[in-house]
């Protein structure tokens, strides 16, 4: 009779000590915040999935590495203050929708490296004005790239490789001193 009145106080004594550990467990978040860039790399197999990658209000570097292997796959890219790297590959019918820089600012150094199957499209707006803009772009047959800006831009180098019956619009109003545009189909 005398087991189950010291089982009780043992527990007693115990509870309190496996709360502090779980407390303690709980509070001690990881060192995140202390890193000096940004980095999001996100994979997915499900068609027609949506990646975001936004720099636009970023004061330090930023990289993104994005992988749709479903197919029919949106890519939502925005170029920030600091430099961004955007790596983003799809397998076919993805849709590539791109702003360079800070809409604000129009400064950033983004580089976009982009790969995708067929029936692709590249839409980009290029609005740094005070920055440069690269991008490597490589998609299938029947892919459509499509450049624009909303005023001068800066910098700017392409390097574009595409399948047959493709097409590449590149009307940005480029004025930088560096500006490099090689396209092959």
């Amino acid at each position: 009779m005398n087991f189950l009145p010291q089982s009780r106080k043992s527990i007693y004594l115990i509870a309190p000590i496996l709360g502090a550990i779980l407390m303690l467990s709980f509070s001690v978040q990881p060192i995140l915040a202390a890193s000096p860039s940004n980095y999001q790399s996100i994979s997915s197999s499900k068609p027609g999935s949506l990646f975001t990658g936004n720099a636009a209000n970023s004061s330090v570097s930023a990289s993104f590495n994005f992988i749709g292997t479903g197919g029919n796959d949106t890519f939502d890219l925005t170029g920030g203050n600091a430099s961004a790297v955007f790596l983003a590959t799809g397998v076919l019918n993805n849709t590539f929708n791109i702003v360079t820089g800070n809409p604000s600012t129009g400064s950033n150094s983004s580089t976009f490296s982009l790969v995708s199957g067929a029936n692709s499209t590249f839409n980009i707006i290029q609005n740094n004005f005070n920055g440069s803009a690269s991008f490597s772009i490589i998609a299938g047959s029947a892919s459509f790239v499509n450049d624009t800006s909303t005023g001068k831009v800066s910098n700017t180098l392409f390097s574009i490789n595409l399948g047959t019956n493709s097409t590449a619009s590149l009307l940005a109003a480029f004025s930088g001193n560096e500006t490099t545009i090689n396209v092959v189909y």
